[in-house]
């Protein structure tokens, strides 16, 4: 009966020493929202208009720290009721991607972007680029800090055309 009893405590007390989760986990992708404050500025003009940026997105990890994501967000600028909707596809490249609690994973993204008016007018096309960093609060949760520029082609010059430049701040989420 002895023997039994301590088979097992032996065999009950071994699964507690081993962890079920790999502390090396690759995660394959995040998701993410955030709010941003910025400025509008357009090549020839001294006119600098306040923009408030509200989205949300998700990338997915193809290789080591390289990412292709989605976002899509609603853009608000100057005083009268300019408004957007916009949609983003990126290519992104995450530096430290598994970045444990308390970790900082800083990023780079380039993309395309199609502007949307919610009132009236045809969508344009655009391009993105921006990076950040990722401050890793939990072990699924980071606070997302993020500076993006989206550039409209100007209907009379081409590119570069008006630059939308936000700081945006969010949570990032695995």
């Amino acid at each position: 009966m002895k023997r039994l009893i301590t088979t097992a405590a032996f065999v009950l007390a071994v699964p507690t020493l081993a962890s079920a989760q790999n502390a090396d986990h690759q995660y394959r992708g995040q998701g993410y929202f955030f709010f941003g404050l910025g400025t509008r500025t357009s090549p020839g003009s001294s006119r600098l208009g306040v923009i408030e940026h509200l989205g949300f997105g998700g990338e997915g990890f193809l290789y080591k720290g390289f990412g292709v994501g989605v976002e899509a967000g609603y853009v608000h600028w100057g005083p009268y009721a300019d408004q957007a909707w916009i949609g983003s596809g990126d290519a992104s490249y995450h530096f430290r991607r598994s970045a444990p609690r308390g970790g900082v994973d800083p990023f780079v993204l380039i993309g395309v972007t199609g502007y949307f008016p919610a009132s009236e007018g045809r969508g344009a096309p655009a391009g993105n680029f921006g990076g950040g960093v990722n401050i890793w609060l939990r072990e699924r949760a980071a606070l997302r800090l993020e500076v993006r520029d989206h550039v409209n082609p100007d209907n009379a010059n081409g590119w570069p055309g008006t630059h939308y430049i936000s700081f945006r701040i969010g949570m990032t989420f695995r």
